[in-house]
């Protein structure tokens, strides 16, 4: 089971890495926004491109964060039943899960390439402003991501699918804090 830790190892620090490098994103799309409203506002010289800058800015930023939000178990679910749930429960929904998410990604995977290369074939351009900048960039990040996610759920998988069958593993993440501010947390340090 070394392999399947180093494994883990290895794919969480890569969504960790990649979530951490875009989190700076958001001080650059604060700044192209700010510039816009300085210029729009208090200089009355509107830009032609802060709009879209941002707008694209914010798309990659968010289709990046994927592969770390789920390596953080933040994505959305029911509380209510899977909160309730034993270990091998919740790994039952989380191979279910996982394994129609790969599926759902794979097909995804494929029509955001195909996406990304007609793009990049006609080497497209915006029409949405006077400004038209190349837009084949940014849609290649739509494949990069859904291939960061997909290594992720695989990761997510392969742990479900090992506490599911009950078979010994390390896991990286059980020595990590989810919140140093978290009730649960607190609650069972005081005990």
């Amino acid at each position: 089971m070394q392999g399947v830790t180093r494994y883990l190892v290895i794919q969480d620090g890569l969504s960790e890495y990649v979530g951490r490098i875009i989190s700076w994103m958001t001080l650059l799309m604060i700044s192209v926004l700010v510039f816009e409203i300085v210029s729009r506002y208090f200089l009355n010289a509107p830009t032609i491109w802060a709009h879209e800058t941002s707008t694209m800015l914010y798309g990659a930023f968010c289709m990046l964060a994927g592969s770390y939000t789920l390596r953080h178990r933040s994505h959305v679910r029911s509380e209510v039943i899977y909160g309730v749930m034993g270990p091998r429960g919740k790994a039952f929904c989380d191979t279910i899960v996982f394994s129609l998410g790969l599926i759902v990604l794979g097909v995804f995977f494929k029509l955001a390439v195909e996406f990304a290369a007609d793009s990049w074939a006609v080497r497209e351009y915006s029409n949405k402003s006077i400004w038209q900048p190349v837009v084949y960039p940014i849609k290649t990040v739509i494949p990069l991501a859904v291939g960061l996610i997909i290594l992720q759920n695989i990761a997510e998988l392969l742990r479900a699918v090992l506490t599911l069958f009950g078979i010994a593993y390390v896991d990286p993440r059980e020595c990590e804090v989810e919140s140093d501010i978290d009730p649960e947390l607190l609650n069972t340090e005081n005990k």
